[in-house]
């Protein structure tokens, strides 16, 4: 039984049904709205046009050797289509079975690639598609799995020698053995391809990139219709290209099938990496990822956006790349600096030891800016001026620098050190970020839990280290409604509030999954102490979260009814006229008696204002015997009523009743006197 902090899965819609996964589970989604099957022998399907594939088999001059590793559901290990290509593969679900696809989506993305290699069949080029698909099976029939089989997956396609690993899946969080293995195939000369997920058709501006395609070495595919960015496609600094949104490809079972989401753009990326790499096989990884970026179609007016990266793949551009390295020339000085997106690489070279290049980024949150990679000398400039740094360590491999930062955007200055002669392939800087802690820190258990004031309030809060947990606490003076909401503004934080009162049981709520909204209430909240837990939920021991949280605790306390007791007519509140006597129902029971007297026939108008939600309010007049004269109540969902009655002199009685109670608001009664 899979649990519902470690799944990852895709979800796809086939002929208008739509499987969706829950809200917890990380997911890269396709959809076809208008999906149909038709027959294999349709016509070669549109995207391939729109990559320039053609074009690029009529250039290339090499065989396509490489084998792509499909990491998802399996595939039709029997389609005529696809079965030329297929080496054996694993079954990491069932181990005892092959990897048959029984679920489409592995087909589908192996479809892509192969149609792909069709189309150089028939191309003047010299090239041909003599590459192999590795299948592993690391997702079930619905779409789904765990970290583990992500993570077997990837390193099982490494040791069976794959050259690029098409990844059509993703979780919304980061994991370490999944980044362990991200790491171990760049260290062995493995191209890592993956969707950037489809969030953004289900959270708006909280979606952010899933991982594997999150990670700086992995190339992260967005989605682009008609060269423009697809609205459902996740955004986000870590994306790399864009290609096709939907497509026609091979369907399980036969025939073809319509798809579109970024799962479908994933493989499109992997086949135009094994052509590049046909005409470039000695380049590195980090190569081929330059490479795609610099020939990428732009879909906007900048190089680089965060809804579909560098561009539109190009299939024809990339095969006719030279083998520039500082392709982001020139950016010798701060007016003309390159985007450096935060959390991915860039590379370049250095022309000489005077030599500097400019590169500029835009930080969305307040916390601490790091780079990692080859040495070189660096000064970092925000719109103030020069930023001083915070640390400088050789403790891990790679030269690190480290600067506080606040929201906004940055520019930063690198220099060649002239320590080492330059390596052939440039060099490489990776940026990170790191949240600042919240103003509440360190809160991290309850001894330590900050200490809130006993009122309606809202703050803001991060998860800003690994395993963080957020505390608070606060003493209510007095009974009342008490309401903790805590919201995110990012699909990687999954909320999750534990309640504790002092001397009472440990209350969890986590409901709402990934992005969500969670909500506790206790309407009759006892005078005392009150512990809170806000926690991301992810995982056991979730990873730093670029993001925050908002919590509101609303604290209302119950009203007081200056006119108690008053719950019959020998304690009946006298009433005088044109005065607003605000009253409260306190028990189901509870009844509220007021009296005045007449010294001449009158017509006496009642009116109740500011009547409770769902309340439905009862006002009986009697006279000095306690006979009934006249009763009124509000209609449903009415928060007023009025009656009138011409009236003899005497004294009379106003009892107001309730079919529920309500401790913290009152109603508002008036009595008007006019002649009648």
């Amino acid at each position: 039984m899979f649990t519902k902090h470690y799944l990852v899965t895709i979800s796809t819609i086939v002929f208008a049904t739509a499987l969706l996964a829950p809200a917890r589970l990380a997911q890269a989604a396709e959809s076809s709205p208008a999906a149909q099957f038709a027959p294999a022998n349709s016509p070669a399907p549109a995207f391939l046009k729109t990559l320039g594939i053609p074009e690029a088999w009529s250039l290339l001059s090499n065989d396509v050797t490489s084998t792509i590793a499909i990491v998802d559901t399996g595939v039709d290990l029997n389609n005529p289509e696809i079965k030329p290509y297929l080496l054996e593969g694993k079954n990491l679900v069932n181990d005892r079975k092959s990897p048959q696809d029984d679920n489409g989506h592995g087909t589908a993305v192996a479809g892509i690639i192969a149609a792909v290699a069709k189309a150089g069949e028939s191309s003047s080029g010299t090239g041909r598609w003599k590459g192999r698909f590795l299948p592993i099976k690391a997702l079930d029939q619905y779409g789904s799995g765990d970290e583990e089989k992500l993570t077997q997956g990837i390193r099982y396609a490494i040791e069976q020698g794959a050259d690029i690993i098409v990844l059509s899946l993703g979780l919304r969080r980061d994991a370490p053995n999944l980044r362990d293995a991200v790491a171990f195939a760049e260290s062995k000369g493995v191209l890592l391809i993956a969707a950037s997920g489809n969030d953004a058709a289900v959270f708006g501006p909280r979606a952010a990139v899933q991982y594997p395609a999150a990670y700086p070495t992995v190339i992260a595919v967005a989605g682009s219709e008609g060269g423009k960015p697809v609205s459902q496609s996740t955004p986000g600094p870590e994306i790399d290209l864009s290609a096709a949104w939907r497509v026609q490809t091979l369907a399980l079972g036969g025939g073809v099938v319509e798809m579109e989401g970024t799962s479908m753009g994933a493989p499109q990326v992997a086949a135009v990496a094994a052509m590049l790499k046909a005409e470039h096989p000695d380049w590195k990884p980090i190569r081929l990822r330059e490479a795609l970026r610099r020939t990428a179609i732009s879909t906007g007016t900048d190089v680089w956006n965060v809804n579909a990266g560098y561009g539109l793949v190009s299939a024809n551009k990339a095969i006719q790349a030279d083998s520039t390295v500082d392709w982001r020339e020139p950016n010798d000085t701060r007016a003309k600096a390159a985007e450096f997106p935060l959390g991915k690489e860039v590379s370049g070279t250095w022309g000489s030891l005077g030599d500097n290049d400019w590169f500029t980024f835009e930080v969305p949150y307040d916390g601490i800016y790091s780079l990692s990679g080859d040495e070189a000398r660096f000064t970092l400039y925000s719109k103030d001026g020069l930023v001083e740094p915070r640390s400088v360590s050789t403790a891990r491999v790679g030269f690190l620098k480290q600067w506080p930062v606040k929201k906004g955007r940055y520019w930063l200055q690198s220099l060649s050190s002239g320590a080492t002669a330059s390596d052939p392939d440039g060099y490489r800087f990776v940026s990170q970020f790191m949240m600042s802690p919240d103003a509440r820190e360190p809160n991290d258990s309850a001894a330590s839990a900050f200490t809130l004031p006993a009122r309606t309030q809202q703050w803001i809060g991060s998860f800003h280290r690994l395993g963080d947990l957020d505390w608070v606490v606060v003493t209510l003076p007095k009974p009342g409604l008490l309401r903790l909401t805590v919201s995110t503004d990012t699909s990687r934080i999954d909320p999750e509030i534990l309640v504790q009162p002092a001397g009472g049981s440990v209350i969890i709520v986590d409901e709402r999954g990934d992005g969500g909204t969670e909500q506790w209430v206790l309407k009759y909240a006892k005078a005392g102490k009150y512990y809170f837990r806000i926690a991301n939920a992810v995982s056991a021991k979730p990873e730093a979260v670029i993001g925050t949280y908002a919590a509101t605790l609303e604290y209302i306390t119950e009203k007081e009814d200056p006119y108690e007791p008053n719950d019959g007519p020998l304690t009946s509140t006298p009433l005088s006229p044109d005065k607003v006597y605000n009253g409260l129902i306190n028990t189901n029971k509870d009844e509220d008696w007021y009296r005045f007297t007449l010294t001449k026939t009158r017509k006496v108008k009642l009116s109740v204002g500011y009547i409770p939600d769902s309340m439905r309010l009862n006002v009986e007049l009697r006279n000095k015997k306690l006979q009934t004269l006249k009763k009124w109540s509000n209609g449903e969902g009415r928060k007023t009523l009025l009656g009138e009655k011409i009236l003899l002199p005497g004294t009379y009685y106003v009892a107001i009743t309730a079919d529920r109670y309500n401790r913290n608001q009152t109603y508002g009664l008036r009595m008007l006197l006019t002649d009648s």
